[in-house]
């Protein structure tokens, strides 16, 4: 009993020692928190530094967190004030004081030519998106990640396939010639190509199938990208001249960053996966046919053949009740039924035409820095199986950014994007054989599998005779995925190098030259049997594209007094372009199977076309501030384009914009953090494409040249788009909710359209 009672007491000594120590060990912290104005802020992040252990402060601001001996040092964090790291020691009541963030307020915008502004100046409207934004939800176009993200940004999806290319717009179309309302896509400051060569124009039940190859924005690397910042209207973009009458998109690629000891090296891996987004409500209820009183594949003792006649495909037969009728038998060769047999729908007779779609990406980045320079190397290799089976594409991009100070007034900045993309086959689009969309239309029936397809050639005749047990109208789905190939390779190149001298702390001198070249392989191979193309087909294609930008650019800044400041630049930009598109086409082939253009039956067709086009211009832009509350701009632009009659080929474009700090000049509300208004006025043109002044001829056919099929015009004017605009942004409770307005007008003139030419003129 002795001894069971000093366990016991032992126990209870224990834990009262374990308890006495624990209490030791703690203490309990509580204050309250506020601004430097003497506000109360409710919802303040208070941590432990170095655990999970955290709180917030009530609505009055105050706090309470219990604290260990050995880590004692907290950290406050809250939206829109700058984060602190306190040590406790041995205080158990600590008041804090936090300070605004005014880098938040203050935020650097890129704006036109790469010209850095801060966000409160601007008057015109720019949304910036970070880089999470484009990599948290990867898709094969990155783009396409921006619908919805920026107001007045429209992405629409004008190809079918894994390259899922896109016309990007903002804020509408304000030209009948639909190309010149596309976004201009600059990267780093340079300029990039935002056509779209795709391959066929007739996709409806012609020889022609439109296929997506892709453009240059998409191939762009999404973990490349810092940021991408959005500029709306006219006023904003009225010193990129024609180019960018519709907005811009306004790309920063990643660079290095100074590393306190060694290099920084980033890995990222991704698996996506891509499924059918919904399917229409098929009928599982009536097979196939267009009578319901039997079914008969070939001709049975039931009645004449209802399989493979006019019949097939069209689902008006009979309802499925359990009844047995003579079907398709896929292991006789000629398919012909020995016995009857349930008459049954497959559930997965559409579906089963389809995958899983998978992407895989790997990325790898190398960076570091030092007080006078940084570099970044990245590689990424991305592989795409697509929903449509045996059609995909691969890409691998390697990005070099690196930067040097030479001297106090010498800085040397270039990067380079390298862009490999393949594939084997790319699916064909439109309402059109050739694809499996136009199967998937007219094709499948409830009562057929779509494994009955699989054996797509004529045994014996394979290469020569395509086997369609069903409907023969549309092609057998699996010669469509399988051996109607459209192959690709491209090699694309953006790059830029730029020399800044800073004469003295108020003048600077920018001098960039930037590239966007491609190379590309194009191949479309049709076999024997092909409704459109009873002898096979084999095309190729060569697309080399090239532009280069060269700009200088003076920057001049001074604070003439306490409140008024200048911000001046001035400078001039060189830009041509190339194009060259060489096609040669074998649309009759010699010998199954052989897809070479010397395999032609006749003369092989050539496709060329070849345009340049360049643009001389100069520009300066001014803004003045007082006591940086109010912000006046004045910009102007005039472009020389070649494109345009020589007495009309001047062009110039004034704009003029203005912006207020409410909540700067006037007393608001404490809840109202950031208020400004913002107006401006711009006027922006657009030339036209080459060769539209005088008579060319546009096309080789054969041994001779073809007229033009539109009418020319020697007087050609510039078309001019005005812009009126005024705007809000407001930001409240700390930035922790943000409201941007903005009212506008456009009116064009002077609209370039082109003019069929009649026929009949010969």
């Amino acid at each position: 009993m002795k001894k069971t009672l000093l366990r016991v007491f032992s126990v209870i000594a224990v834990l009262l020692a374990l308890h006495f120590d624990t209490s030791a060990q703690t203490s309990v912290l509580s204050g309250i928190v506020k601004t430097e104005k003497e506000e109360l802020l409710p919802g303040v992040s208070i941590q432990i530094k170095g655990t999970n252990n955290g709180t917030v402060t009530d609505y009055k601001g105050a706090y309470k967190i219990n604290l260990e001996k050995d880590k004692n040092v907290i950290v406050v964090s809250y939206i829109g004030f700058l984060s602190q790291e306190i040590e406790v020691g041995n205080r158990t009541k600590l008041d804090i004081v936090l300070q605004e963030d005014t880098k938040v307020l203050n935020e650097v915008v890129v704006t036109a030519l790469g010209i850095k502004r801060e966000e409160k100046s601007l008057g015109f409207a720019a949304t910036t998106i970070n880089a999470n934004a484009v990599i948290d939800a990867k898709a094969n176009n990155w783009v396409n990640t921006l619908s919805g993200k920026v107001a007045g940004l429209n992405i629409q999806g004008v190809g079918g396939g894994p390259m899922g290319s896109a016309r990007i717009t903002l804020r509408g179309e304000s030209s009948l010639n639909l190309e010149n309302n596309q976004a201009l896509i600059v990267v780093d400051g340079v300029p990039i190509s935002s056509k779209i060569t795709g391959t066929g124009f007739t996709s409806h039940l012609s020889a022609d199938s439109p296929i997506d190859y892709g453009s240059t924005v998409s191939d762009l690397n999404p973990d490349d990208i810092e940021t991408v910042t959005v500029l709306k209207g006219p006023g904003a973009t009225a010193l990129y001249g024609s180019r960018a009458a519709g907005g811009a998109l306004v790309i920063t690629t990643k660079t290095g960053v100074r590393k306190d000891r060694g290099i920084g090296v980033t890995y990222n891996t991704n698996f996506n996966i891509e499924q059918i987004n919904r399917w229409p409500d098929y009928q599982f209820e009536y097979g196939e046919g267009r009578t319901d009183t039997y079914y008969s594949y070939l001709n049975s003792e039931d009645g004449i053949n209802t399989g493979t006649n006019v019949a097939s495909g069209r689902a008006f037969g009979p309802k499925f009740n359990g009844q047995n009728y003579f079907q398709y038998n896929p292991d006789a060769l000629d398919g012909k039924p020995s016995v009857r047999t349930p008459w049954v729908a497959y559930p997965n007779y559409i579906s089963d035409y389809f995958q899983t779609g998978k992407t895989f990406s790997n990325s790898i980045s190398l960076d570091g820095g030092t007080e006078k320079g940084s570099a970044r190397f990245s590689l990424t290799h991305m592989k795409n199986e697509w929903i449509v089976p045996n059609t995909g594409f691969e890409r691998i991009n390697a990005a070099l950014s690196v930067n040097q100070q030479l001297s106090d007034k010498l800085r040397i900045t270039g990067k380079a994007n390298y862009t490999n993309k393949r594939s084997d086959n790319l699916p064909a689009a439109g309402y059109n054989n050739q694809s499996l969309m136009y199967f998937i239309i007219i094709g499948p029936s409830p009562n057929v599998n779509p494994a009955w397809y699989k054996p797509y050639w004529e045994p014996g005749l394979e290469g020569v005779k395509q086997r369609n047990p069903f409907n023969s109208g549309p092609d057998n789905p699996y010669l469509d995925m399988y051996e109607m190939l459209n192959k690709m390779n491209k090699n694309g190149l953006i790059g830029n190098i730029s020399v800044n001298y800073k004469f003295s702390d108020h003048l600077e001198l920018m001098i960039r030259s930037g590239l966007d070249m491609s190379y590309e392989f194009r191949s479309q191979q049709r076999p024997f049997s092909m409704t459109k193309y009873p002898r096979g087909m084999y095309r190729e294609q060569n697309v080399f594209s090239y532009e280069s930008n060269t700009d200088f650019l003076f920057s001049y800044k001074n604070d003439f007094t306490n409140k008024i400041s200048l911000n001046a630049t001035a400078g001039a930009n060189a830009m041509k372009q190339t194009y060259d598109f060489a096609g040669i086409y074998a649309d009759q082939l010699a010998q199954p199977g052989v897809y070479q253009i010397s395999n032609s039956l006749d003369q092989a067709v050539a496709d060329p076309l070849k345009t340049q086009k360049a643009i001389n211009s100069a520009y300066a832009t001014t803004q003045v501030a007082y006591d940086e509350k109010v912000f006046l701009d004045l910009t102007g632009r005039n472009d020389w384009s070649s494109t345009l009659p020589f007495v009309n080929n001047s062009f110039f474009y004034p704009s003029v914009s203005s912006s207020f700090l409410l909540h700067e000049l006037f007393q608001v509300p404490a809840s109202i953090s950031f208020a400004k208004i913002r107006a401006s006025w711009a006027q922006v043109g657009n030339d036209t494409r080459p060769y539209q002044t005088s008579r060319y001829y546009d096309r080789i056919y054969g041994n001779n040249f073809t007229n033009p099929s539109t009418l020319f015009n020697a007087n050609l004017k510039p078309e001019i788009t005005a812009s009126y605009e005024v705007g809000l942004d407001l930001r409240l409770w700390k930035n922790r909710l943000g409201l941007d307005i903005a009212a506008y007008d456009n009116k064009s003139r002077n609209q370039i359209l082109a003019v069929p030419l009649d026929p009949t003129s010969g």
